[in-house]
């Protein structure tokens, strides 16, 4: 995880020394995630001038808690002289980890507070977008559908009797403001 930052965070530096045959794209953008502000980075590869795919990580939040998506981030876009809509699709892990404290119930019937942890799992993501190209770095705009899915331990034992939680699947939107270098 911390190479895969780094390495965003080199992006700048990668993207800005390529001459004209322009291959590798980043992109840092701002968020609006499930009302909460957030930010990312991705660096892309570009094959066949249709393709973009590549690392991306994000900082945002989900319930007041921290959560740090690493994913694989996809464009197909069309260029259009200084314009390049996109589709774009996403898939990755959700790093969140967060103490629980719930009143849950036995298959005997017996309630009881117990405290666990709810994890991320994996998640998926769905949009479009565009883009405005200007000499050496663009600024575009996209919206996305997201699917999480958060997990819960499977020894949570209340009385010796073991209590099984389902996945719990959680969708959002995001809308994204940022710029391409």
């Amino acid at each position: 995880m911390k190479k895969l930052l780094f390495l965003l965070l080199m992006m700048p530096a990668f993207c800005i020394a390529q001459t004209n045959d322009k291959l590798l794209y980043g992109y840092a953008y701002g968020m609006i995630h499930d009302g909460a502000f957030g930010g990312g980075l991705a660096g892309n590869v570009e094959l066949w001038n249709l393709v973009n795919i590549g690392p991306a990580v994000e900082l945002t939040s989900f319930d007041g808690h921290t959560m740090i998506p690493v994913f694989l981030d996809m464009k197909i876009k069309h260029r259009m002289e200084n314009w390049s809509p996109y589709i774009t699709g996403q898939f990755g892990y959700n790093n969140y980890n967060v103490k629980q404290i719930e009143n849950l119930t036995a298959p005997s019937g017996i309630q009881q507070m117990t405290t666990f942890n709810e994890t991320g799992k994996y998640f998926w993501g769905v949009g479009a977008g565009i883009i405005r190209h200007f000499s050496k770095f663009g600024v575009y705009a996209s919206y996305l559908y997201r699917g999480y899915t958060y997990k819960y331990p499977p020894d949570i034992k209340i009385n010796d009797e073991i209590v099984n939680i389902s996945d719990k699947l959680v969708s959002t939107n995001v809308f994204i403001l940022g710029v391409t270098f």
